[in-house]
Parts: C-alpha cells; sequence; structure tokens
C-alpha cells in the first residue's frame, strides 16, 4: 500500500513538472489618458533615467524570455519603431545596447487606447523595452530616477529629434548622458522634463521552461527503487 502511494506521488508530480504552462504578462507603463504627445521623434527607453547619467539597469524589463504579442499606448495618429534592447557594457558614461527585437508601426487614429498587434518579436530576460518616434503620450515626471530616459542624435546635440536605431537584430549603439562620442545623448532638459513617463507597453507570453534530463533521471531512479521495494515485499510474502 506504501509502494503505490509512492508511485501515485511520483507520478502526480511528473506531470505536474512535464508540461509548466507558458502565462501572459506587461510590461510597461499605466495606459492612461492625457499627457503630450512629442512634437520630435526621440529615442525612448522605458524606466531607465538616471540624473547622473545612462545605466544598464531598468524599472522596466523584461522578467522572462518570451514573444510580445501586441503593443498598447495611448495616443493618436502614431509613427514609432518598438524595440527590445539588450544592455552591455557602461564605460565612461557611455552604455551600449543590443537590438533584440524590432518591429515598426504608423497609422492614423483619434486620441485613445491604441492596440496594435506585434509578431516575431522574441525577447529574453532582462531586455529593456524601448521605441523611437511619435505617438505614445507622456507626462513630466519630473526626472525621477526610474522614469523614461529620452535620448537624440549626439551629433545635433542640443536637440530633439533621435534617428531610429537601426532594426536589425544584434546591431549595437551608444547613449550617453552629453558630450560624449556616444549614438545618442540625453535630450537637453530645457524644459524640465527629460526623464518622463510615456503610456506605452506589451503583452507577451512566457516561454515555458523546460525540466532538466536530470529530473527525469531522478524520477526513474525513484521509481526504480518503488519497484524493487514492491518485488522484495511480494519475495517476503
Amino acid at each position: 500500500m506504501h509502494i503505490s502511494n509512492l508511485r501515485m506521488g511520483l507520478l502526480l508530480g511528473a506531470m505536474a513538472l512535464a508540461a509548466p504552462a507558458a502565462k501572459a504578462a506587461y510590461v510597461g507603463n499605466p495606459i492612461v489618458s492625457g499627457g503630450l504627445t512629442d512634437g520630435s521623434p526621440p529615442l525612448v527607453i522605458l524606466g531607465e533615467y538616471n540624473s547622473a547619467g545612462p545605466t544598464a539597469a531598468s524599472t522596466v524589463s523584461f522578467a522572462s524570455a518570451g514573444a510580445v504579442t501586441d503593443v498598447k499606448f495611448y495616443g493618436g495618429n502614431y509613427n514609432f519603431t518598438l524595440y527590445a534592447l539588450a544592455p552591455g557594457t557602461l564605460s565612461g558614461g557611455v552604455q551600449s545596447f543590443t537590438v533584440a527585437a524590432a518591429e515598426s508601426f504608423s497609422g492614423s487614429a483619434s486620441a485613445g487606447v491604441q492596440s496594435l498587434t506585434v509578431s516575431g518579436f522574441s525577447v529574453a530576460t532582462g531586455d529593456l523595452l524601448a521605441f523611437a518616434g511619435t505617438g505614445p503620450t507622456y507626462v513630466s515626471a519630473s526626472n525621477t530616477t526610474g522614469s523614461d530616459a529620452t535620448y537624440a542624435n549626439a551629433a545635433a546635440s542640443p536637440g530633439f529629434i533621435a534617428t531610429p536605431p537601426s532594426s536589425v537584430l544584434g546591431a549595437l549603439f551608444t547613449v550617453a548622458s552629453t558630450g560624449t562620442a556616444a549614438n545618442y545623448d540625453y535630450i537637453d532638459d530645457f524644459f524640465n522634463n527629460q526623464g518622463r513617463t510615456y503610456a506605452i507597453g506589451v503583452d507577451y507570453t512566457t516561454t515555458a521552461v523546460p525540466i532538466p534530463a536530470s529530473f527525469w533521471l531522478m524520477l526513474g531512479g525513484l521509481g526504480g527503487i518503488g519497484l524493487l521495494a514492491r518485488r522484495q515485499t511480494g519475495a517476503s510474502v
């Protein structure tokens, strides 16, 4: 009887662990009304603003690998490219990023909550969410650390416009606070709202984590022990 219970427990445990389900998750800022629309298209990295300069950390990043299914934002007419960025090295105040995924969107819409389908947009744990262009509205965050960082072309600094980074996967670019050899600098803080919060985010489906082979070996071993114990019990009877 004890052996039967053991085998049943092992079977139920195997069934629970054999097919870990993927799940839906949201990454981004609250999709709320109000705010302003950019007059010029910046490069925006969500949750990455830090008054001292760029960092590899962000308050808005993907907690696990998966695939983005849609992008939501509050705004009207839109023309932007959505990015997943893998942070690289930080040296001399210059932070590098690698384009992990990208997709462009353009259209006309009345002001409100927009939802656009995204396809072929795979992300990894720790990737940051970013976009370059216009559409999502923003509110001033008083340059609070962890708000969204906006960047402009470094060659045009001080300025407001950012040429979108390459959408080629694996493309590398750099950002900095100001006055460096990076591709992009923090937008000049003339309006005292460089650190902003944009009404944009994405839904994505997390990737199911496969069960390691060592687990199945352990399970097989326990099953063998149970079978052996059952035989020994039968032999003693």
